[in-house]
């Protein structure tokens, strides 16, 4: 709508395509042995705040800059978000998690319905200056020594003697050449887009310690009314004093599954094995 059909927008969007399928590995490599949510929230906050660089730059540098933050931010979170997930799951159900963990999807049209209603309000279309397929009435023709503005499917009905100068007749390539449309803001739709994605990583760090474990109820509410200085710094993703409870669980899965008991009766051979 503000920079036309040139604009390369697959190109941009391929950015976090690419991104998620390079860096996964090498930021796996990177952070073995760290503590999931010392990685995921980092991550969820690098990728809530990536809305600033196109709000600041409402061009293409800014929407290149903020793909790449988007899935910087991305490839920190969401593989340690199946991690966690798995350290939760009993063993032979970690499918089951991972389907219930995927459920938000189905929330997905809403979204889609929710973006396409602000993207209308911050950033509105110019309908009188494209065509019913939505391409932009951007080239001059001479039908029958009548300048007019056509699309590359069809004639718009569109002069440029009602664009701009007659003596330079142009035709809109954009929604801001539109000379019916009103002008709108669309930062104002990317810092609010922010706003909105900041209470995802503020929402984790609330419940925090009950989602990492290794407390009680009788404990501030599994810790999630506790305060502390540990606490607060909990929200970059620093690690928790408390021992992870599924630490435990994990420690005794694997000892039930390795404990192996011996049948020596005579003529028995057979070893229980306790999982």
């Amino acid at each position: 709508r503000r920079y036309g059909e040139f604009i390369p927008i697959y190109t941009i969007q391929s950015i976090n395509l690419f991104g998620c399928l390079i860096m996964p590995p090498v930021v796996g490599a990177l952070t073995t042995g760290t503590e999931d949510f010392q990685i995921v929230m980092p991550g969820l906050w690098i990728m809530a705040c990536s809305p600033i660089f196109i709000a600041l730059l409402p061009n293409v540098f800014g929407a290149c800059v903020w793909q790449l933050v988007l899935t910087i931010g991305e490839v920190l979170w969401s593989p340690r978000q199946d991690s966690w997930t798995a350290s939760l799951a009993p063993i032979g159900m970690e499918g089951f998690f991972f389907a219930f963990g995927s459920s938000r999807e189905l929330f997905g049209p809403l979204g889609d319905v929710v973006m396409g209603a602000m993207n209308e309000k911050y950033n509105t279309n110019c309908l009188d200056c494209r065509d019913q397929y939505g391409h932009f009435c951007q080239n001059l023709s001479n039908s029958n020594g009548t300048l007019q503005c056509v699309s590359v499917q069809e004639s718009c009905g569109l002069f440029p003697s009602a664009l701009g100068d007659d003596t330079v007749p142009t035709c809109p390539t954009t929604c801001l050449e539109c000379p019916t449309w009103e002008p709108t803001d669309p930062s104002a739709f990317w810092y609010l887009l922010m706003l909105f994605s900041i209470l995802t990583p503020l929402s984790v760090w609330v419940f925090l310690p009950f989602l990492r474990g290794g407390r009680d109820r009788n404990d501030g509410c599994y810790g999630v009314l506790t305060m502390s200085k540990r606490r607060l710094l909990g929200i970059c993703g620093a690690k928790n004093d408390a021992r992870s409870s599924y630490d435990h669980v994990r420690a005794h899965e694997s000892f039930d599954s390795e404990f192996v008991v011996s049948d020596d009766r005579p003529g028995v051979s057979t070893e229980l094995e306790f999982a």
